[in-house]
């Protein structure tokens, strides 16, 4: 078991940094100029910002693999100078984007780098190898290759694999997986979600890629030139109140279609839709197209959605229920993203999107306006 510094006593701060600078020799400014910030514990937290703006040096200054010039840096409550490094380090796992692994050791003996060096028993040094090649989606087989013998993606699981070896609180990223390709990125980047989500570690990382940023982030921390932090929060809350043209140009363009991918069906109110009962009367379904300016309505059954009908449908019939539906090809759920609402919205015929729940209890009804007043009231 790691030995953990006493928690902050001035908050819940899992990494506090406090006018923390850093001048290099020879420069004429600052890397990174008088930065506070504070990393809550459990949190991921991303750094993202043009090169040269200091996100890389202000990761690095947390494990003192570069000393601050000023200012004081604290993890897990204790200020890091006041500790050996070696003694820091133990709390903290370290994933690098060349992903660092020893090349003429086998995959299990590298990922038992750190628990080796802190003397663990054999056993338990391969019961924690076994554990975390399950945690990470590495098959067994893999234990006796060599990195040169795993892809780009492997190798990266690997890296995570010995960065949480010795289960260390903290884990610092620095840009990952800039080295694959997207589809792999894509891939690595759900699998992190996922670890974080069984984990809840305190995880800061440095990449340059917004989007990526935006996914991964509990906590996105903007930088610009000089490592001056230009606006840090919520992604959501950063695509929605941007605080500066700098901000704003940095977020790119389709603002709106990324907060999307932020959001789900369960942050808007949904509305029962055009829908009517199957025991209905014709004229009852005619009259609700008619006001929604729609050709066609949807038909419920209680708390289950049969489909919807045409207004030819209903003729010669004496209620909805007696026309036969066409099933709703749209059908999403409570944690669908409102990005895919919208995609399901546009490929449908219906123009709108129902909301069924696990055991296909219909919801309710989104349609583009709705999603637009969503996104606007959230």
């Amino acid at each position: 078991m790691i030995e953990q510094a006493v928690t902050d006593p001035h908050g819940s701060a899992a990494i506090r940094l406090v006018g923390v600078e850093k001048r290099f020799p020879g420069a004429t400014e600052p890397a990174v100029t008088d930065l506070h910030l504070d990393i809550p514990e459990g949190q991921l937290c991303v750094f993202v910002g043009p090169s040269g703006c200091g996100k890389t040096t202000t990761l690095k200054m947390i494990n003192r693999l570069v000393e601050p010039t000023a200012g004081e840096i604290h993890v897990l409550g204790t200020e890091i100078r006041s500790v050996k490094r070696p003694q820091l380090r133990r709390q903290i796992g370290y994933v690098i984007q060349q992903i660092g692994l020893f090349p003429h050791k086998t995959i299990a003996e590298n990922i038992a780098t750190v628990p080796k060096l802190l003397k663990w028993d054999r056993a338990r040094v391969r019961e924690r190898v076994d554990e975390l090649v399950e945690l990470v989606g590495l098959d067994r087989e893999m234990l006796r290759r060599y990195p040169a013998e795993l892809s780009g993606g492997q190798q990266q699981r690997v890296g995570v694999a010995r960065a949480l070896a010795a289960d260390p609180p903290i884990l610092l990223m620095d840009e990952p997986y800039s080295a694959v390709d997207p589809v792999v990125r894509g891939r690595l980047q759900d699998e992190l979600l996922d670890l974080q989500r069984r984990l809840r570690k305190t995880i800061v990382m440095v990449t340059h890629d917004i989007d990526e940023a935006i996914k991964l982030g509990d906590q996105v921390v903007i930088f610009e030139t000089g490592g001056i932090i230009a606006q840090s929060g919520a992604p959501d809350d950063l695509l929605a109140r941007p605080a500066s043209p700098f901000v704003e140009s940095f977020l790119g363009n389709e603002r709106g279609l990324k907060r999307l991918a932020l959001l789900t069906v369960a942050d808007i109110t949904l509305t029962d839709g055009l829908v009517v009962d199957v025991s209905a009367a014709p004229s009852e379904a005619l009259a609700l197209m008619t006001a929604k300016a729609s050709d066609w309505v949807g038909v419920r059954d209680g708390d289950r959605l049969l489909g919807w009908v045409w207004s030819s449908d209903l003729e010669g019939i004496v209620r909805v229920g007696d026309a036969t539906p066409k099933r709703f090809r749209s059908a999403v759920g409570p944690t669908t993203s409102l990005r895919e609402v919208l995609d399901a919205i546009v490929n449908s015929r219906t123009r709108v999107a129902v909301v069924l729940d696990d055991t296909d209890r219909y919801l309710g009804m989104i349609t583009v306006d709705e999603l637009s007043e969503g996104i606007g009231s959230s």
